[in-house]
């Protein structure tokens, strides 16, 4: 229910957008992060209830398939954010014409359509066992995914620290401080947003780290230790409790601790609340 409400609010706020502030291909893809979130919610954690009454192997695949589904376009969307973020960074000039409607349309197809074929594949393919080879598709393309992460936030840091540079020790440097010009106004403005984005882009990745990294970790000793290996049944719920907490704190983490998030949601709420009868 946490999950869904959360992505919930995302969506409605980008959808409405009272102070039509909210455009542009960064919140276009939170916006598809949240769809992808709420897939998690609803429905693959309301199948996985009913398999408590309803244990049927239908049900079962269907519920580990849309789960995959919106974990796989959740973290391609994670990872287009990174790029998106890395192109306007190191091109701020020319980044409108990479970030283009049509490329974001374009990208955000291509993100369901992968995420589609890897989610389906194990079942499609009817491997020996299809529990084994998810885990071994999540060790290569959460690796692969973590690493293009890791490596397009590490050069974003490298560009901010590089700009960050001023002599602060000169006099000259003083007085521009002091008396601030319009451009120097401008330039300190853009440098505030490239730190927020280093920020950000590190309470990502960690939180990425935080919520999967115990369920491979366990996944793999589970699949190449084999039952020499017992793993507490504590742990492993643990373990799966934080896998399914990503979808939940990515909309607090990207969105709704954003001050135009805020504002954009609070004025639509307000404007349900006089709209309803008294």
């Amino acid at each position: 229910m946490l999950t869904v409400v959360g992505n919930s609010l995302v969506i409605i706020t980008i959808w409405k957008d009272p102070f039509k502030n909210l455009k542009g291909t960064a919140n276009y893809l939170i916006l598809n992060l949240a769809v992808s979130d709420f897939l998690v919610g609803f429905p693959s954690e309301v199948l996985f209830a009913l398999l408590h009454w309803f244990p049927h192997r239908s049900i079962i695949e269907a519920a580990y398939t849309t789960m995959y589904l919106g974990f796989y376009a959740s973290f391609l969307t994670i990872l287009g954010l990174a790029v998106e973020r890395l192109i306007v960074i190191s091109y701020p000039l020319k980044s409108a014409d990479y970030l283009t409607y049509r490329n974001l349309t374009l990208g955000i197809l291509c993100i369901w359509l992968l995420a589609g074929l890897i989610a389906i594949l194990p079942s499609v393919l009817d491997w020996d066992s299809i529990v084994r080879d998810r885990i071994i598709i999540i060790d290569v393309f959460g690796l692969l995914a973590l690493t293009l992460m890791v490596a397009c936030y590490s050069r974003i840091f490298f560009l901010v620290r590089k700009g960050l540079r001023p002599d602060l020790n000169t006099e000259a440097g003083y007085e521009e401080r002091q008396c601030l010009t319009e451009n120097a106004r401008e330039r300190e403005k853009i440098k505030r947003r490239e730190r927020s984005v280093m920020r950000c882009g590190a309470i990502l990745v960690g939180l990425w780290l935080v919520c999967w990294t115990p369920y491979k970790v366990l996944g793999d000793i589970d699949l190449y230790c084999g039952e020499s290996c017992v793993i507490p049944g504590a742990l492993t719920s643990i373990a799966n409790v934080l896998a399914l907490l990503h979808p939940l704190v990515n909309p607090i983490a990207y969105s709704l601790c954003t001050r135009k998030f805020r504002r954009a949601l609070w004025k639509i709420i307000c404007k349900c609340n006089c709209a309803s009868p008294r």
